[in-house]
């Protein structure tokens, strides 16, 4: 068994210096099965005291599980056990009469887990609660000693590996990269990324981007700020971020008072009004803008114009 565990071991953290961020959950859940079998599978992280879910891979199971733990999860006693005592591994059958709980009858019941192992710790990067969870369904034998401390050995390794894991996935990328959940929350970066969030943002944004940040992400896969600008791939349930630092405008004077005038709300008159112009020109130097900038619409332009600080028109 000792060189069960070495050999697992090693496959692992060769997997996690080669494998994607978005596959090397899904792969070790994979290779636990080979030693450990089970019918499915959650590896996750999450606010401990909020309950709010952060990453999630799910193997073998609905990825929409967690749909029906929402409205019962501050009532899963099995979920109290392992967030209240992190470091260890336990079993859903050592919660007393956790079958009769509202969490069972109206989450992990569905999902017909009749037994669940699992290990919690807390990961020092992110300061969120990491686990991983095995199920089995009716009809199976309860997990043994051996394999529970099987489980229990591995998972710290596990753990590890997947940091590991995180900050090749941001090396192997180059530039100025950074991994991050959906709530903001840093997973891994490199140095000049993390410069660069602290010259936008200060020493705060060291683990956390801004909530605005993270709405604009979501909506448009961009943000430009007035220091940086960020770019989005989603990589699994996160995101792989590239910053890069702001330049200037890449626009003659004119160009620059031009849009000034514009993105702050006036129209092709006003703006050719308060210049001693043509409308026409506005529209023409507004084109040149436009596919200088590679923006679109008026409210794409004013974003970039604010995050730029033009110098006001005059």
């Amino acid at each position: 068994m000792v060189s069960d565990w070495s050999d697992f071991l090693l496959e692992v953290h060769h997997d996690s210096a080669r494998l994607s961020a978005a596959d090397f959950q899904v792969s070790t859940l994979q290779r636990i099965r080979t030693h450990l079998d089970f019918d499915f599978a959650i590896w996750g992280e999450g606010d401990g005291t909020s309950r709010e879910l952060h990453t999630a891979t799910v193997l073998d199971q609905t990825p929409t599980l967690f749909e029906t733990w929402e409205p019962v999860k501050h009532e899963d006693p099995f979920a109290n056990l392992v967030i209240g005592n992190t470091g260890q591994t336990w079993a859903l059958s050592e919660v007393p009469r956790v079958f009769h709980s509202k969490a069972y009858s109206e989450h992990w019941g569905r999902y017909h887990a009749r037994e669940m192992i699992s290990t919690m710790q807390i990961d020092p990067r992110t300061g969120l609660h990491v686990f991983v969870t095995l199920a089995r369904e009716r009809n199976q034998a309860d997990f043994s000693r051996q394999e529970r401390a099987f489980k229990s050995l591995v998972t710290r390794h596990l753990f590890l590996a997947a940091q590991n894991n995180d900050l090749a996935a941001v090396t192997r990328a180059q530039g100025h990269t950074a991994l991050v959940d959906r709530f903001g929350v840093l997973h891994a970066s490199d140095d000049r990324f993390t410069a660069l969030l602290i010259e936008e943002w200060g020493l705060c944004s060291r683990r956390r981007l801004p909530a605005a940040v993270i709405e604009a992400l979501a909506l448009h896969g961009r943000y430009t700020g007035h220091q940086l600008e960020l770019t989005a791939e989603p990589v699994g349930s996160r995101w792989l971020l590239q910053a890069r630092p702001v330049s200037a405008l890449p626009l003659s004077p004119r160009e620059q008072q031009i849009a000034s005038a514009f993105a702050a709300g006036l129209s092709y008159k006003q703006v050719a009004q308060q210049l001693g112009i043509a409308p026409g020109t506005v529209r023409t130097h507004l084109t040149r803008i436009y596919e200088k900038l590679g923006v679109t619409d008026k409210g794409a332009l004013a974003t970039r114009v604010n995050g730029r600080q033009l110098p006001p028109a005059s």
